[in-house]
């Protein structure tokens, strides 16, 4: 029995990358899809794994794994998330009451209506989120100081 290869791609090709001011070669290798096509993937240059996203960490290229990064969902809550998203979307700046643009002309009231009505759920959470960190401060400072 012939053990396969480790990377059993229909074309490796290496693309050679600026990242601040250093360039880097990274290697691409297509595979075949079960259903047709090819997917391409990076191949990380510290742990040599195929990964479908390289990110910069310290002035070089790396997996998710290698450098250690989690997704942005694990620490934030969704209500902050969506509450950006809807503020994005809105056209406005981001942050918790901050004042909106006035409705663009082409879109509709009942569609631009919705988006706010959105914005306030996702902010009343936000409100109830931060109201509860509060008051787990001013408990724990009154257990620490004296009320």
């Amino acid at each position: 029995m012939v053990a396969a290869p480790l990377h059993r791609g229909l074309a490796r090709e290496a693309v050679r990358v600026v990242v601040d001011g250093v360039e880097q070669v990274v290697e691409v290798v297509r595979q075949e899809r079960h259903l047709g096509g090819q997917q391409g993937y990076w191949v990380c240059p510290r742990c040599a794994e195929l990964r479908s996203h390289l990110f910069v960490l310290n002035g070089s290229l790396c997996c998710r794994v290698c450098g250690k990064l989690s997704h942005r969902s694990r620490h934030v809550p969704r209500a902050v998330a969506r509450a950006a998203k809807l503020r994005h979307r809105l056209g406005g700046v981001p942050g918790l009451l901050s004042p909106l643009p006035r409705k663009p002309r082409h879109w509709s009231p009942v569609y631009y209506r919705r988006l706010i009505a959105e914005l306030i759920e996702a902010e009343k959470v936000l409100a109830a989120l931060l109201g509860g960190t509060i008051r787990a401060l001013e408990h724990r400072k009154g257990r620490l100081h004296g009320r």
